[in-house]
Parts: structure tokens; C-alpha cells; sequence
């Protein structure tokens, strides 16, 4: 794992256990979850893009698995999701990381 992976865990992992575990009145009006879901999926984009990119990879399969179901985790603590929409963030997040080679490549970098 190279630091753009680690940062990303630490990031994700924070947006779902603040708002997973601790209720933030000022987080209850949907445009400030929407900003933030808005940008946790930009900040994971960025990552994938730089880092599965060009000819040498600095960002493996796993390591963008591991970060998609982050993603997906944090954006269902965002949205006050069940079980049932855990177990559909985690389904998501591993098509969503295992599939970014694919979406990358549209992806052009100047």
C-alpha cells in the first residue's frame, strides 16, 4: 500500500465512524451529505486515477477493492442505511473498485 491508499482508509474510515457512531445535528441537512458524499467519491476517483494510471501502477487491485468498499461503507453510514443497505454498499463497493481499471482507462489525463 503507498500513502494515497492509507490516506484514503484513514479518510473513509472517519466519514463512517463519525457518521456512523455519532449524531451530528449540523449533518442532518442532506445538501451537507450530499457535499460530502460528493466528495468522498471525487477523492476516491482522484486516487484510482492517479494511481492505477500510466505504465507503472502504484495502486493494486486489492488496495482499490479494499477502498471502493470504503467508499461505499461511508456513503451508507452518510445515508443512515440498514443492514440491508450495508450488505448492498459492500456488494457495490467491490464491483465499484473491482471494475475501476475498466472506467479509468475513459479517464484522460492532460
Amino acid at each position: 500500500m503507498n500513502l494515497w491508499s492509507i490516506a484514503a482508509a484513514v479518510l473513509f474510515g472517519g466519514v463512517f465512524a463519525l457518521f456512523a457512531f455519532w449524531r451530528i445535528e449540523a449533518a442532518d441537512s442532506n445538501a451537507v451529505r450530499g457535499v460530502v458524499i460528493a466528495f468522498l467519491f471525487g477523492f476516491y476517483c482522484v486516487i484510482v486515477v492517479f494511481g492505477a494510471s500510466g505504465k507503472k501502477r502504484s495502486l493494486s487491485l486489492s488496495a482499490q477493492t479494499v477502498l471502493g468498499v470504503a467508499l461505499a461503507c461511508a456513503i451508507a453510514a452518510l445515508l443512515d442505511a440498514s443492514s440491508q443497505g450495508y450488505v448492498l454498499a459492500l456488494v457495490l463497493g467491490i464491483v465499484l473498485g473491482f471494475t475501476a481499471d475498466k472506467w479509468v482507462e475513459h479517464v484522460q489525463l492532460p
